[in-house]
């Protein structure tokens, strides 16, 4: 029969409180890592995407610049209403109070007023003294203008002209911000672009170093080779890291012309590739036309300039209207208490030396200098936008080229990495072809710069309806 083996007493008393130190030891260091592991933190949420419609629509909703604008409508709406008040009646009231200092004193002479019943009067010479004392009088004055109602009608014509052209001016500084925040984005999308091109390119060197040092390690390059290959990579994160900068930055001016916190977050969205208007110069053109704010305001200037003509050929016509006296000497003896008159007025200035003739040549060759401006404007616009709109079609076609030119010497530069990993191609091919992509790249980069400024301008040509 097998016997179980026997532990000693005096080892069995030192093997007890070493493994009671054991425990001791490991409930502790468990009581310490569950207490210094960092709390789970919920992942934070990714920023919201903005696109280009929703950057448009918040500009206009929240721009300082066109709120400063609107106050310009709200004042030519305030004229407006000031100007009707001139067709309804104009009262006057005037309060006159003094005291004479010395007394005034009139002689009549005798029989100086005639014969009454054939009795001189005065029958002698006779003098009228007045005491100085306080004394007072009022004025009441009524005025209902009756022809001058064609010329008030004409004024508030005019200003309201005026409002539709400051109406035209806030749809200019509309059009302003929304090109503003096109540009903004667009040079995002155009920086977020360069970005990921600046990514992939540090990718690219980071696994080049790596494989570089290997064959250091391996004896198969040489210290200063490995060292160039880092210089590249450090050039190419100093790179990224300028690109990120630049990004914040726009996206920081982005919002301040949204009129939000500039601190906001977000990402940006594609665009359409092309316009509807790019598709037909006829149909570019015929937007511009309509839209651009610039011929707008040419013509309502052209109406301004008849209103303009219209009101000073007015000044023809007498003032005439109806008018009401009250006339109280209340505190002068020998005067009547009360004096009411109502009456009609009338005022014509019969010659005037040619002058109102002379205002309204004057105003007829406002009219004409606005017809030409008129015409010049639509013939700067249709210039303008042939332009922009041969611009962005050399500019979509230089994108084109440079983007095909990357995509051949992205291939091309994976090739030689694949060799250069199978020790096929020397580590002096490999980074002469990271030459030759970095400027494909950066012509890449400057194409798309292009483009995206060509289409910016071209879309500010068209005009917003």
């Amino acid at each position: 029969m097998s016997s179980t083996p026997q532990i000693p007493e005096r080892k069995a008393r030192r093997i007890v409180p070493v493994m009671l130190a054991r425990f001791l030891f490991a409930a502790v260091l468990l009581a310490i890592t569950a207490g210094g592991a960092p709390a789970q933190v919920a992942p934070a949420e990714p920023p919201a995407a903005l696109t280009l419609e929703s950057a448009l629509a918040e500009a206009q909703q929240s721009n300082r610049l066109i709120k400063i604008a609107d106050q310009n409508v709200l004042f030519s709406n305030d004229q407006i209403l000031a100007a009707k008040t001139q067709r309804y009646p104009q009262f006057n009231v005037q309060l006159t109070g003094s005291g004479l200092l010395t007394a005034i004193s009139v002689t009549v002479p005798k029989d100086s007023l005639g014969l009454v019943n054939g009795s001189p009067v005065p029958a002698q010479d006779s003098t009228i003294t007045t005491n100085p004392k306080f004394s007072a009088m009022s004025l009441v004055q009524i005025y209902q203008p009756l022809s001058q109602l064609y010329s008030a009608h004409l004024n508030i014509e005019l200003m309201k002209v005026g409002k539709t052209l400051s109406q035209e001016q806030l749809r200019q500084q509309r059009q302003e911000i929304a090109n503003s925040v096109k540009e903004a984005y667009y040079g995002l999308l155009q920086t977020q672009s360069a970005l990921d091109a600046a990514n992939e390119n540090v990718k690219a060197l980071r696994e080049m170093d790596r494989t570089t040092a290997a064959y250091l390690q391996e004896k198969t390059v040489l210290q200063y080779q490995s060292t160039g290959v880092k210089v590249q990579l450090a050039q190419a994160e100093l790179q990224v890291v300028t690109l990120q900068d630049t990004f914040e930055t726009q996206k920081e001016n982005l919002n301040d012309l949204m009129g939000r916190d500039i601190r906001t977050d977000f990402t940006v969205s594609g665009v359409p590739e092309a316009l509807p208007e790019e598709q037909s110069i006829e149909l570019a053109r015929a937007s511009a036309l309509a839209n651009r704010t610039e011929i707008h305001q040419a013509q309502i200037k052209i109406d301004q300039a008849i209103y303009a003509r219209r009101l000073q050929k007015a000044q023809y016509i007498p003032e005439v209207g109806i008018q009401y006296l009250f006339f109280s000497p209340f505190t002068i003896q020998g005067f009547p208490s009360n004096v009411n008159s109502l009456g009609v007025s009338f005022k014509w200035d019969i010659f005037d030396w040619g002058n109102k003739r002379h205002l309204m040549d004057e105003k007829q060759r406002g009219i004409e200098q606005g017809q030409l401006n008129l015409l010049e404007t639509r013939s700067q616009v249709t210039i303008d936008l042939d332009n922009r709109y041969r611009k962005l079609r050399e500019a979509r076609a230089g994108l084109k080229v440079a983007e095909l030119s990357q995509q051949a010497e992205k291939e091309k530069l994976e090739v030689v990495m694949e060799q250069y990993k199978q020790k096929v191609a020397l580590l002096s091919a490999l980074q002469t072809e990271q030459a030759n992509m970095a400027q494909t790249a950066a012509q890449y980069q400057q194409a798309l710069s292009n483009f995206w400024s060509a289409r910016s301008e071209f879309e500010k040509a068209l005009g917003e309806p």
